[in-house]
């Protein structure tokens, strides 16, 4: 006897991609990034047999049961994988962090600027780690 996982239930945002050929167009109109072509390629295989399949048996060779399960992408943009990372990422942050009311803080860029980040996306990290070591001044100058 042989048994799969159930019938396959496409996720709710692999319905949106793929409804109506909605992923197609978009990679016609072009314009997306590798990286954004990677995750959702990534996040549509997801639960699928394009990933491969693991068998699983049973401990006693005179059963016939077999269960296949299909493997995850694991990719961040997956809702799936990625509400998994997302949920051991925040465990982990949250055991780092002290127990106070704010954890969350928020460098905004005016939308003036907006235009030279999109096409110079390295610079990103550099904003990112001037507002860090800004924080630690400010927090070190009031002796935290």
């Amino acid at each position: 006897m042989t048994r799969s996982g159930g019938d396959f239930q496409p996720r709710p945002l692999k319905r949106l991609f793929t409804a109506n050929q909605c992923w197609t167009s978009f990679l016609d109109a072009g314009g997306l990034r590798d990286i954004e072509v990677e995750a959702v390629t990534k996040m549509l295989a997801c639960g699928t047999r394009i990933l491969g399949v693991k068998e699983y048996n049973c401990d006693k060779p005179e059963c016939p049961h077999v269960r296949y399960v299909t493997n995850s992408c694991g990719s961040r943009a997956c809702p799936s994988c990625g509400k998994k990372a997302t949920d051991l990422w925040i465990a982990t942050q949250l055991n780092r962090l002290p127990d106070c009311d704010w954890v969350h803080l928020v460098f905004t860029l005016p939308d003036t600027l907006w235009p030279v980040f999109e096409s110079n996306r390295w610079l990103l990290n550099d904003v990112c780690r001037l507002a860090v070591e800004n924080l630690l001044y400010a927090a070190r100058k009031r002796g935290l």
